[in-house]
């Protein structure tokens, strides 16, 4: 791979928090929650300078940032937000742990949620939360290579999620996955997974009493049977899609 490509990775990987994220959703008996989603990014910006790209991310060495923003201010500031999405927005909080010289970048999300239709919106919504507050910080200071950056993606955009009194499921919107041979974004993320360095995500799911169904292929739950996890990569997503598809009833 050219290392003007893995610049315009580099920096797809920065706006989206998509190389090892995990994401937390815990339900209450009233409908509410809180969605908690936390990215490392520390192993790309390593990789990067092994590639040659330090002289590119020379100019951020000296930033560091470890702090809490509360994402109120952007509930006005994102175009195209629904209601429910300025509602989640204003009581959402973002943690950033930055030390580019040190390769260390570490995102988290928290937002709380009142009802399950306002869950349902949550993965898409906090990615286009991370990608806003990564270009706020960074802006244009990573390479591209002349090359037109790759409109970010992540698993979520070719599945639908449903969530219901007693019940959540995620299934793969056939439609869109039919286009995602043509996705640039993951293709290029498919060729970090042949270089060892691969997209992953960790689900996992706390239910407000145990699940009485648990059918998904890759689905491990807890003794107790109120947590459940799930944990694919990019290769699962392209060779066997059917593994992000979970139903689960409690």
């Amino acid at each position: 791979m050219r290392i003007q490509f893995f610049g315009t990775l580099l920096l797809s990987f920065l706006l989206t928090g998509c190389l090892e994220n995990t994401q937390e959703i815990t339900l209450h008996e009233n409908g509410g929650g809180l969605f908690a989603s936390s990215t490392d990014m520390g192993e790309l910006l390593g990789l990067a300078r092994q590639m040659g790209a330090a002289q590119d991310l020379s100019s951020l060495d000296k930033q560091k940032m470890d702090t809490v923003i509360a994402l109120a201010a952007a509930a006005d500031s994102l175009e195209g937000l629904s209601s429910n999405e300025k509602a989640l927005v204003a009581k959402a909080s973002l943690s950033v742990v930055m030390n580019i010289g040190a390769d260390q970048m570490k995102t988290a999300i928290r937002m709380p949620f009142d009802n399950y239709e306002q869950a349902a919106i949550i993965q898409p919504l906090a990615g286009k939360l991370l990608g806003d507050a990564a270009r706020r910080q960074l802006g244009d200071k990573l390479p591209t290579g002349g090359r037109q950056m790759p409109s970010p993606r992540s698993f979520e955009n070719y599945y639908d999620l449903s969530i219901a009194a007693g019940s959540i499921k995620r299934v793969l919107n056939k439609e869109k996955y039919a286009k995602a041979q043509d996705d640039e974004f993951l293709k290029g993320m498919r060729e970090l997974s042949g270089m060892g360095l691969s997209m992953k995500s960790a689900y996992i799911i706390n239910l407000p009493r145990p699940a009485t169904k648990a059918e998904g292929k890759s689905l491990k739950l807890s003794e107790d049977k109120k947590r459940i996890t799930l944990n694919v990569d990019i290769d699962d997503f392209f060779d066997e899609p059917e593994k992000l598809q979970y139903l689960i009833e409690f």
